[in-house]
């Protein structure tokens, strides 16, 4: 079966880069990726474009062409995941946190897992018959004659029934379409590997040639169908078949544009030691010209993570950065240092004497570039850390390979490492 070709790109890549295809920059615009004002594409996840596909992998990854596959197949996975389980369509978009095309992409897997488990759509067909299969005796009794026996009654025509399983039916050719769409479209991907499917799918071709008859012949299907799976593959045919109407164009199109709310979302889920704090900080209060004091809670500090070490009052403070930080010019600046010194100080307070908190970015990458941040007066020249202000305190640097990570928050694995790495600067 033929699959589209697919080319691996980054997340952040320059719009300048000549290693993307115009074709792609093309795509990238019809679908509203890209704003006047960029210089640089904000995107992780799966375009089509005239060639193929385009995958946009995370930024600072080292996936080579080779790997690019089961690196893609991660993306698409964690994608997946990520889309069912936020809260709710509206909380997405409400928080910029919107998995684009989650909801075709994951009727579309929901199809192929589903074939990959049960197989091409075969319809069950009772028939009468006779002297074959399972006697139906109210039948006999009434159709067939008897002839007297020393034992009774006996009947040389038995009225019987068989299940009869039809493989060729119109719902199973429609199947195979669509099923071959998919393949077509996410099979690599979505699977890994390509690897052998039923030859059924590439020879079967329904009879129904435009969508709204093909809804309509499932719609009557559906009303005969009694099995729990029928009654589902049904249905999400119908779904399907639907949503390709609405989409003339037939393009490709998964992924998200700020890609650092599903970066924060799997390490919060893959480290180790998570510690609920966030309803535990202290709140904004505002004093009315009427004298009330109303508290905002909603407003409150809100850290990415916090760790609490598992034997004894240690705990780290943890901001993931979806930064490029290859140097000081693209590490965060001056807003994200003093909202970790707030937090440092305000789990402090709330653990009493005798905590241990430390501070942590964790960025996107295989090589360190950064080892920490640290606070200085200015004018002063720093050659070590004491050279620092001491009141602010030690940010600490880690780097996270972004493949591995997928893997991991995919497969639902910890981190055990990188946690490690974490509790050790504040032994």
């Amino acid at each position: 079966m033929p699959q589209n070709k697919i080319f691996y790109l980054s997340d952040r890549i320059s719009l300048t880069d000549a290693s993307i295809p115009s074709s792609v920059i093309d795509a990238l615009r019809d679908q509203g990726l890209i704003a006047p004002d960029m210089q640089r594409i904000h995107f992780c996840g799966v375009i089509s474009y005239s060639d193929g596909l385009a995958v946009f992998l995370p930024r600072n990854h080292l996936a080579s062409i080779k790997d690019g596959g089961i690196a893609g197949y991660y993306l698409l996975q964690a994608l997946l995941k990520y889309y069912q389980d936020k809260d709710s369509g509206v909380y997405a978009q409400e928080n910029n946190d919107e998995v684009i095309g989650g909801r075709q992409f994951s009727l579309a897997i929901s199809l192929l897992d589903d074939y990959r488990t049960n197989g091409l759509y075969v319809r069950r067909v009772k028939e009468n018959t006779v002297n074959s299969g399972k006697v139906n005796w109210s039948r006999t009794i009434s159709r067939s004659s008897s002839y007297p026996a020393s034992g009774g009654s006996v009947y040389l025509e038995l009225q019987s029934s068989r299940a009869r399983y039809l493989t060729y039916c119109e719902t199973a050719k429609i199947h195979a379409e669509i099923i071959k769409e998919l393949l077509l479209d996410y099979g690599t991907l979505w699977f890994g590997a390509f690897s052998h499917f039923d030859l059924k799918v590439e020879s079967l071709v329904s009879s129904i040639r435009s969508i709204e008859a093909k809804v309509s012949y499932l719609e009557r299907q559906l009303q005969l169908s009694y099995s729990e799976r029928d009654m589902f593959l049904i249905k999400a045919l119908i779904k399907y078949l639907r949503e390709k109407k609405g989409n003339e164009s037939n393009y490709i199109l998964i992924g998200v544009r700020k890609f650092h709310n599903l970066w924060e979302s799997m390490l919060d889920e893959c480290l180790i030691g998570k510690y609920a704090v966030n309803s535990k900080l202290p709140v904004p209060v505002y004093q009315t010209v009427n004298e009330e004091f109303i508290s905002v809670p909603q407003k409150g500090q809100r850290t990415d993570t916090v760790l609490k070490h598992s034997d004894e009052r240690r705990f780290a403070v943890i901001d993931a950065k979806y930064y490029e930080a290859s140097s000081s010019a693209t590490a965060p600046g001056w807003p994200d240092l003093v909202k970790q010194f707030y937090y440092q100080q305000a789990v402090r307070q709330l653990e009493g004497e005798g905590t241990l908190v430390s501070n942590h970015f964790i960025f996107p990458g295989c090589n360190a570039k950064l080892k920490s941040a640290h606070i200085a007066s200015r004018g002063v020249e720093v050659k070590l850390p004491t050279d620092c202000l001491d009141e602010y305190g030690t940010i600490h640097c880690h780097y996270q390979d972004p493949i591995e990570l997928l893997e991991f928050y995919v497969k639902g694995e910890k981190l055990s490492n990188l946690t490690n790495e974490i509790f050790s600067k504040n032994e």
